[in-house]
């Protein structure tokens, strides 16, 4: 009778394995949504640093195509603010560009970390799965051996 509870058991090892299973690809989609978010957050911040150095841009490029002839008056004023211009623009690209780099590697560690810990919580998963299976196969074992010794010979 030793075969009954084995059986109960049997049944509450393999119920075990289908949740760890599950929990297994919950992780595999989490690792993806992740990942895509990740990609997502690149694209947009990137489009984003773009905007701003093209807008930047584009006030150096006013002042630039506004340069009045070498032997007007006006052009040692417009080499100033031309110089002026220039600097401003060299300044406000690194800025943007040191911001956005600054906050593009705060998200991919943040991605990175989850990631990590889902690999860990994997890892983890795995280690208790195997467990599990090597259990359900003694299981087996036992129940195979209680069975057998049960038999009834006839002579």
């Amino acid at each position: 009778m030793a075969w009954t509870t084995l059986t109960l058991r049997k049944k509450d090892l393999k119920n075990t394995i289908n949740i760890h299973e599950l929990r297994d690809i919950e992780l595999s989609r989490e690792t993806r949504a992740v990942q895509r978010q990740l990609s997502y957050n690149q694209s947009i911040f990137n489009a984003e640093k773009t905007k701003e150095l093209r807008d930047a841009k584009s006030d150096y490029s006013a002042v630039k195509k506004d340069r009045p002839g070498i032997k007007d008056d006006d052009y040692q004023e417009w080499q100033q603010k031309y110089a002026d211009a220039k600097e401003d623009y060299e300044e406000q690209k690194t800025n943007i560009e040191e911001y956005y780099d600054s906050e593009m590697n705060e998200i991919e560690e943040e991605a990175t970390d989850r990631e990590n810990d889902i690999e860990q919580e994997r890892t983890t998963l795995e280690a208790q799965l195997q467990a599990v299976r090597s259990e359900l196969e003694s299981v087996d074992s036992q129940i195979k051996s209680d069975i057998d010794s049960s038999k009834l010979t006839l002579s």
